[in-house]
């Protein structure tokens, strides 16, 4: 009698322990079930946030952003919440139709998003180096100088007798026609720095040009016919 009520005892105990060890299963797939449930909408709702910010740019864009919708691109189709939940990339390409005058950068064509961005980047690579100090310079920058007369820029490089009844824009041309005043400073870097000024001036005027003198029209949108997640947009220049 004694041995069967430890045995019904022993049997309780393992049942007890089936039925907890159940509930803690249960519970912990529970969790687990709501924890996915709130990651997907998490994502869902970030999805949706990016379709509002891609919804801004559907009109007429300046260059500038253009830019700024590269980058928005690049961060969506990389996102990892576009991955998981199963949405399509999102490709956009831009028309350019009328080229800068005297420029390598944005020429006419087709670019895709990230083909302009590397226009972008191209361009401001070659700017940057101006703008950086140059010891040739006296450790200012082509930007620094670009900001100043012929007849400061001089002084800079050791002219200091420059009459000061000669024009600015004579500077370089009737001064500097006598050897012996060509030979008073650093001439040669003189006329290098006047150089880079020139080509400094054209990049910014080419990059300011793109970003705030062109403007585009979104003149399409397609979305994916299944969930209705933007798949592509097209500009082309006004």
């Amino acid at each position: 009698m004694e041995n069967a009520s430890k045995a019904l005892i022993m049997a309780g105990s393992i049942l007890i322990s089936i039925m907890v060890i159940s509930l803690l299963v249960l519970g912990y797939n529970q969790l687990k079930s709501l924890e996915q449930t709130r990651e997907n909408a998490d994502a869902t709702d970030k999805m949706a946030e990016y379709m509002r910010r891609f919804e801004q740019f559907d009109r007429t864009v300046y260059g500038s952003e253009l830019f700024s919708l590269g980058n928005l691109q690049q961060d969506y189709n990389a996102s990892d919440a576009r991955v998981d939940v199963g949405y399509d990339r999102i490709e956009i390409t831009v028309e350019i139709k009328k080229e800068i005058a005297g420029s390598e950068y944005f020429k006419t064509g087709t670019y895709t998003i990230e083909q302009l961005s590397e226009e972008q980047k191209a361009i401001t690579d070659a700017i940057k180096p101006y703008e950086e100090a140059n010891q040739k310079y006296n450790n200012r920058s082509v930007k620094f100088y670009s900001q100043k007369s012929t007849r400061e820029i001089a002084r800079d490089f050791g002219y200091t007798d420059i009459p000061s009844t000669l024009p600015d824009s004579m500077i370089m041309t009737d001064y500097f026609n006598d050897i012996s005043n060509q030979l008073k400073g650093r001439y040669n870097d003189l006329v290098k720095c006047i150089e880079d000024i020139q080509t400094y001036t054209n990049l910014r005027s080419i990059y300011t040009e793109f970003r705030t003198g062109k403007q585009f029209d979104c003149v399409e949108t397609v979305s994916n016919e299944y969930n209705g997640r933007l798949q592509s947009m097209r500009f082309v220049e006004k």
